[in-house]
């Protein structure tokens, strides 16, 4: 193989890696994605630490990252309209720093984003849950670090849904968004207030993440 070969492949080979490595080459799909853990039966509430390993970076001012632990979801109230609520950590494109957070969808009405606060760094921990009052079917309310939110009514749910702890990826473009969360003590309500580890859950993971699991009641959820 003459010199100007050699050198030409080595051209090659030095573009083809540099493409393969480059972020901007790297392409997600469009919307939302989701990898962690879902309860075995229906649940009283749902409770975490959830904790950012990493600062995330965020494509498009549009597009976010979180980690939640929540109840419900689309289609899943009364009459198939959108109903649930989620309490977590989020970071979105205008911004490097978590958000604590709670969303709360009622049949009829959009879904409320609230901020509780901001400036949340990679490896500080916060313990958030979401429950129902004890004996008061239907009421619900949001607990983390900042206080107690609620009650808020969710018509028609109680004992209605399997608890979800999920890490959630919204891309506006193809350009992939970069993330990590870490849950640990998972827990579970009874409906007499009272609390239980999660001993066994079923796992979702959509393409482009990587789900640890770190015993029962623990896992981690990065971008791939």
């Amino acid at each position: 193989m003459t010199r100007a070969r050699i050198a030409l492949l080595a051209e090659v080979l030095a573009l083809a890696t540099a493409a393969v490595l480059a972020p901007a080459a790297l392409a997600c799909p469009r919307g939302y994605s989701y990898a962690g853990l879902y309860g075995p039966a229906k649940a009283s509430g749902v409770a975490a630490t959830i904790s950012m390993l990493d600062q995330p970076l965020v494509s498009g001012p549009s597009s976010h990252v979180a980690g939640w632990v929540g109840v419900g979801g689309p289609g899943l109230g009364p009459h198939e309209e959108d109903e649930w609520l989620q309490v977590g950590l989020a970071t979105f494109g205008d911004s490097t720093d978590g958000r604590l957070y709670y969303e709360l969808a009622q049949p009829g009405r959009p879904p409320e984003y609230t901020e509780l606060a901001s400036g949340i760094k990679p490896g500080q921990k916060l313990r958030v849950a979401v429950m129902e009052l004890p004996f008061v079917r239907n009421l619900w309310i949001v607990v983390t670090p900042m206080g107690i939110a609620g009650p808020f009514y969710l018509p028609r749910s109680h004992r209605a849904w399997e608890p979800v702890a999920t890490a959630e990826s919204y891309a506006e473009t193809k350009q992939c968004n970069r993330y990590g969360y870490r849950f640990g003590r998972l827990q579970l309500a009874r409906p007499d207030g009272t609390w239980q580890a999660l001993r066994r859950a079923s796992t979702l993971q959509d393409p482009g993440w990587r789900l640890r699991r770190h015993g029962s009641s623990a896992f981690s959820a990065t971008s791939a």
